[in-house]
């Protein structure tokens, strides 16, 4: 590996070269220019995550941390290359230092991945094949979201409903109720949470359907049999923007 140019550490006393070329091995130059490429991969998958990922999360703030990550493990990666004992004082410490992300589903833990993959291609100097590595990862993964939305041709929506009855739910089979009139008009339905008082329910379902008929007759279906009942629907990509 080439050494720091000597004239930037020919004026430096012997003590603080020591301290900030204790190797002299680190090429700045290279160092930067695989730190302004990392940040550049970083985004164009932040970009890929929020278009094509079906996270239940806030994508627009999780894709914001992926530039910061692929930038520290590009530096750590390099610092590390330069030294065996690095390397080994690196496993200790991260032995001690624990990292509790409330990471929830595996989609958002393999974006991480491919970004700490090309973070570490490049702070070991493969530049070249992590960037043909990322772009060819990333196209493949959005031909096969798009093939895979071609083939189903449905679309997710979220559905909230809200009703309050004068006689009550205690004596009824609200919940079979429910899901047999939403099996009638969805083409698949699954139920993430209800609450049920006295004199009034809140449900939340998620539903696939094909057309915006079917939701027509949803809808219509739920007010002739709950009067007065409150329906709200969101489509399940919009959820990085809220």
């Amino acid at each position: 590996m080439e050494s720091v140019d000597p004239m930037l550490i020919a004026f430096l006393p012997k003590d603080i070269r020591n301290m900030f070329f204790p190797y002299a091995s680190v090429q700045l130059a290279s160092l930067v220019l695989n730190l302004v490429i990392g940040f550049v991969m970083a985004s164009i998958i932040g970009a890929h995550f929020r278009k094509y990922a079906s996270a239940f999360c806030n994508r627009q703030d999780f894709s914001r941390l992926f530039p910061l990550l692929m930038l520290s493990v590009i530096l750590i990666i390099t610092v590390v290359k330069a030294s065996l004992a690095l390397a080994l004082g690196l496993v200790g410490a991260l032995s001690i230092v624990r990292f509790r992300t409330p990471i929830k589903e595996p989609e958002e833990l393999l974006y991480l991945f491919l970004n700490i993959g090309v973070a570490v291609a490049l702070g070991a100097g493969q530049t070249l094949a992590a960037v043909v590595a990322c772009f060819v990862t990333l196209l493949l993964i959005a031909w096969v979201k798009k093939r895979d939305s071609q083939a189903k041709q449905e679309n997710g929506l979220f559905l909230s409903l809200n009703h309050q009855s004068d006689t009550g739910y205690q004596d009824t089979q609200l919940v079979s109720q429910l899901k047999t009139l939403l099996t009638t008009h969805a083409d698949r339905i699954e139920l993430r949470r209800i609450d049920i008082a006295d004199k009034r329910f809140d449900a939340s379902f998620f539903i696939s359907v094909s057309d915006e008929k079917q939701i027509d007759a949803c809808m219509n279906a739920l007010s002739n049999t709950y009067s007065g009942i409150n329906i709200s629907l969101l489509e399940q990509h919009n959820i990085a923007g809220v």
